[in-house]
């Protein structure tokens, strides 16, 4: 993952824990624990305040025991946001719009402009300057902009400015959308939506009938218009203020 990472990987639980102090660079992802769950619960939640670190917990509709929600909150947590979870098929997707004077739209491919890609992930995430060379050495595994890369990025540009992001990632039969954003000096014309489109129509090209995502509920209506339906939802909990 990167220097000083960890990923803790068990047939019940997922998470891992990274020395940037902002969310959610130190995260549980899955947790399905039949036995006890309270103990490994007090367990994973000391680990991150003993480093005083914020905690980003997703609780999937899979995840155990059914209580985890409650058990999370009388652990000083909080119900931050509830994410539907969205499936499309991209046989169906809607006509390109036109993209706006001023902007164009790129696929990302070379390390150079793969360094752009981390200047919107570390406003994103507001991510302390001083982590940054961290959080581009975290990346670094995805290979972004390289023939092999683990996921493909597509950048807006506003003039010689990243504006707007979105990766696509495709394994298992589906072609997943991740890491949609736009800074606010460039929202209001259209460029999550050029960028999602986009990302699908190359996952149709290459073979890909099925697009899942998850959406904010800002975004929602968005995804409705081009096809995509709430099939589930998941939960996230954190130690502080948060917003999708």
């Amino acid at each position: 993952m990167g220097p000083d990472c960890r990923l803790h990987e068990t047939v019940e639980t997922v998470f891992y824990e990274t020395p940037i102090p902002t969310i959610p660079y130190n995260a549980v992802l899955r947790f399905a624990v039949s036995r006890d769950p309270e103990s490994k619960v007090e367990e994973i939640i000391g680990r991150f305040r003993e480093r005083q670190v914020p905690l980003f917990w997703v609780a999937l509709p899979s995840s155990h025991p059914e209580n985890l929600g409650q058990l999370l909150l009388e652990r000083g947590l909080q119900l931050a946001e509830e994410i539907p979870g969205m499936v499309g098929d991209l046989r169906q997707l809607p006509e390109m719009p036109a993209l706006p004077a001023g902007f164009t739209i790129r696929e990302v491919h070379g390390e150079k402009e793969a360094g752009r890609v981390y200047e919107l992930i570390s406003w994103r995430w507001q991510v302390p300057e001083t982590y940054l060379s961290l959080l581009k050495a975290m990346n670094r595994q995805f290979r972004v902009g390289m023939p092999d890369a683990l996921a493909r990025v597509w950048i807006a540009w506003q003039g010689e400015v990243p504006v707007a992001k979105a990766v696509l990632h495709l394994a298992e039969g589906a072609a997943g959308l991740y890491g949609v954003a736009t800074r606010p000096e460039a929202r209001g014309h259209g460029l999550a939506t050029i960028l999602t489109l986009k990302a699908f129509r190359a996952a149709r090209e290459a073979g890909y009938s099925m697009g899942i995502l998850h959406s904010s509920d800002m975004a929602r209506s968005m995804y409705e218009k081009m096809g995509f339906r709430p099939v589930d939802v998941f939960r996230i909990y954190t130690s502080q203020d948060f917003h999708m």
